[in-house]
């Protein structure tokens, strides 16, 4: 009688933690239907890499400096070249036809970039009209934030808007998902859900063989990068190395699973700086081509970007639907010992993404908010706000101190905006590239 009375009450408790958990499943998704259009690897392997008059900017996905240039790529599709000797006055030089083009990297005059799931590698030795030179085929994931490709071996270029909607409540098992697939068709809340991103590099070095290079700057969110002779990416959950010996034709040497959620790299001295929703991946790079991993750094689970200066890095950690957590900060490590990474110092911020440092100050991306300015004290942590300019969903910044010069890119609409700084972090707006409607 006490086991019939036992199982009763629990039957009871389940009936109870039922009718709780269908109470509280309240929220509900609008998601839109996408048909993908397609191309065949024999169709994007023969592209032309076509260059011919500068186009609009319609899409600035992600942005690089090399030199005077500044490169800017268009979603998959192309890559614009601007003079930008004059950040007041930055002139449009080509726009070169690159299907597929996200990630990208410059070393002597020669520029790396991915083709979907290839590595090519370009001779700018006139940016008008750059020259493909070389091509390693087959060395990124077939689907992976480089590449969307279907079982029938189609890469995915574009998506087309279909007349479906849905309504997904908290009970359904596609309600956590980014984007689900029913009948050929693609459900995502919309269409940036689809895509990826990329890119990443960072000035003059010395190699270990000891003749000098010369390679650009891009910013925070990067997934290329090139420090001593070897261009390293980062894909969804693996570091990947390629040998620049030749510098026309890119040697793949390794890759390293890191597990999910990869998303950033940042190179300093002979060590790489691997940013991921779970935490902060130190590498040495001392034997360039045998990446020896040091420590990781374990945080909540967020969007990281990282940079790193002298003994310090600067990590910004935000949450929200597609990053896993709700929280926003900035942490900043003490670095001096790689192999046993120590917190100093963590602030609550909004809508934090990338993120610059450079003589005492750190430049914050924050988003719709605009770009902040903090001063950084002689230890290097975190001050006073010293500026903060509006007007421009800010996403990501290259700093470039020589000049005392800001690039940011900013999300949607937003284009690239330059801005000087003074010795007090104040802003002054110089140019703006703007896209298409």
């Amino acid at each position: 009688m006490k086991n019939i009375f036992t199982l009763m009450m629990l039957a009871l408790m389940a009936v109870g933690l039922s009718s709780c958990l269908e109470e509280s499943c309240e929220e509900n998704r609008l998601v839109q239907g996408f048909t993908p259009i397609t191309v065949t690897p024999d169709s994007w392997r023969s592209s032309s890499f076509f260059c011919g008059v500068p186009q609009p900017v319609c899409e600035g996905t992600s942005f690089y400096v090399y030199e005077q240039y500044l490169f800017m790529m268009e979603g998959t599709q192309g890559l614009h070249i601007f003079d930008n000797s004059d950040s007041n006055n930055p002139v449009p030089v080509t726009f070169m036809e690159a299907p597929g083009g996200q990630g990208l990297s410059v070393r002597n005059d020669i520029l790396y970039m991915n083709q979907y799931t290839d590595l090519v590698a370009f001779d700018l030795s006139d940016p008008t009209k750059p020259a493909l030179v070389g091509r390693t085929e087959d060395v990124f994931e077939p689907y992976s934030v480089f590449a969307q490709v279907l079982p029938n071996d189609e890469f995915v270029v574009d998506w087309e808007p279909t007349n479906e909607r849905r309504v997904i409540d908290c009970s359904s098992e596609n309600f956590s998902r980014d984007v689900f697939w029913d009948r050929g068709i693609a459900f995502a809340s919309n269409e940036n859900a689809l895509s990826f991103d990329s890119n990443r590099s960072g000035a003059v070095s010395t190699p270990s063989g000891g003749t000098p290079e010369t390679v650009g700057t891009g910013g925070s969110l990067a997934r290329f990068t090139i420090a001593n002779s070897t261009l390293y990416a980062v894909d969804d959950n693996s570091l990947k190395a390629f040998d620049l010996s030749d510098p026309n034709q890119p040697e793949y040497k390794i890759n390293i699973n890191l597990g999910w959620g990869i998303e950033t790299i940042f190179p300093a001295g002979d060590e790489l700086y691997i940013g991921s929703t779970t935490g902060m991946h130190i590498f040495s790079i001392a034997d360039p081509l045998q990446p020896e991993l040091l420590s990781t750094f374990e945080h909540v689970l967020s969007c990281d970007p990282v940079v790193v200066s002298g003994d310090l890095a600067y990590v910004t950690l935000w949450g929200g639907r597609d990053c896993g957590s709700v929280g926003d900060q900035l942490e900043i490590i003490d670095v001096s010992d790689p192999r046993n990474p120590t917190s100093l110092q963590v602030t609550p911020m909004s809508s934090s993404h990338g993120l610059g440092v450079a003589e005492g100050k750190l430049f914050l991306c924050s988003q719709w908010e605009g770009l902040k300015v903090f001063d950084l004290d002689d230890n290097g942590l975190l001050g006073e706000q010293l500026d903060h300019v509006t007007g421009i969903n800010a996403r990501d910044v290259i700093v470039l101190p020589q000049d005392n010069d800001l690039i940011v890119l900013g999300y949607f609409q937003d284009g690239i905006q330059q801005y000087d700084y003074n010795d007090n972090g104040k802003l002054t707006e110089t140019s703006r590239i703007s896209v298409c409607d």
